[in-house]
């Protein structure tokens, strides 16, 4: 199977962003964890693009994954590729291969909700336990640059008074709430990145990413917008499984992506930044309503039960004016364009199954 064309046109649109900063890739080991799921396989299709069209060198890329086959099933022309190897085993207990670690991207951690509420303590685990070993191998290996894949979750509820969530927000999950296993481990690897670097040197930088839509996400993931694609995709209504009045801002994969690699290959490292995009947020019923516009369909949306008035619903959007000083760079794709892209490619790469079971 070859690359889609969507993603072809994402990958020319990041190469061009971050062509300058790539020629630092250029005959270097890159160890990706977290390399076969939805962030990972994008940041595997550039390394992979890098290498046919703007490196002399090839970059040579590791990607940590439980189960290989699967990935070479979904994307073969990147796992094919001699200068990517997929090394299967488990973050927390990293069996590398003896070669220096010039860069890494630690991305493992599932985000699913269904696993949050399965197995609390494996998703804590997981990510604790797999960052220790992450920066324990770039500590020994006199990596240039670590990038730390952490999440908007980490500052906890947003305030209804705040529209978008800056750098600066101190607060957190409820760490009474088990569901919060996901964010508050995040929030003790980001801190485990900032004592590695103090203590040992470690050149770590975080990315808080948010929201995100695009090619490669699981249609049986937990994600809101994946669910209501399918379903419109499946047919003409989309139920909303709440009240319909929670706000998100999504950014399009690409954009993320390329955030992603000029952060990892900045000079200096040690900053701290939200990802995602602040172009608009939209509630839960705009989104489904969307999404119907989107597949020029008549859709209805229903949802389950009305929401109290005067009460906001909890909204999730990042400032990332700090990122636009930082790095000069703002997301490019609209909300509707980046429905539009993600569309064409689960309709051209999917087909449309039986909605999953969803935790409440």
């Amino acid at each position: 199977m070859s690359r889609s064309v969507v993603v072809q046109e994402d990958l020319r649109a990041i190469a061009d962003i971050i062509r300058s900063r790539a020629q630092r890739l250029a005959g270097k080991n890159l160890l990706v964890t977290g390399g076969t799921g939805f962030l990972g396989t994008y940041l595997l299709e550039t390394v992979a693009y890098l290498n046919e069209t703007v490196l002399a060198e090839p970059c040579r890329l590791y990607a940590i994954t439980r189960d290989p086959r699967r990935f070479a099933e979904r994307v073969p022309h990147v796992a094919a590729r001699p200068e990517i190897t997929l090394v299967e085993g488990d973050v927390r207990h990293l069996s590398l291969p003896p070669v220096p670690w010039h860069f890494i991207v630690h991305a493992a951690a599932s985000s699913d909700a269904r696993q949050f509420l399965q197995d609390p303590v494996g998703t804590a685990e997981t990510i604790v336990q797999g960052t220790r070993a992450v920066l324990d191998a770039a500590r020994g290996s006199c990596t240039e640059a670590v990038l730390f894949v952490s999440t908007g979750a980490v500052y906890g509820e947003q305030p209804p008074e705040c529209l978008w969530l800056s750098e600066q927000g101190c607060g957190g999950p409820d760490i009474r709430d088990p569901r919060s296993c996901y964010a508050e481990a995040k929030r003790y690897a980001e801190l485990l990145c900032r004592l590695y670097r103090t203590q040992h040197g470690v050149p770590s930088t975080i990315a808080r990413v948010f929201a995100l839509v695009g090619p490669y996400q699981d249609l049986n993931s937990t994600s809101a917008i994946v669910d209501f694609i399918r379903q419109a995709l499946d047919g003409d209504t989309i139920r909303i499984r709440d009240d319909g009045r929670a706000v998100r801002s999504y950014c399009y994969i690409a954009d993320a992506v390329a955030a992603l690699w000029r952060l990892l290959l900045r000079d200096g490292a040690g900053e701290v930044a939200n990802v995602g995009s602040d172009r608009e947020a939209v509630s839960f019923v705009d989104l489904a309503e969307r999404i119907g516009r989107c597949l020029g369909k008549s859709v209805t949306v229903t949802t389950a039960g009305a929401p109290p008035a005067g009460v906001l619903g909890r909204r999730y959007a990042p400032d990332v004016s700090y990122l636009a000083t930082l790095e000069g760079f703002r997301p490019a794709t609209s909300l509707d364009d980046a429905l539009g892209r993600t569309i064409a490619w689960f309709k051209e790469r999917h087909a449309v199954g039986p909605a999953p079971a969803y935790p409440r």
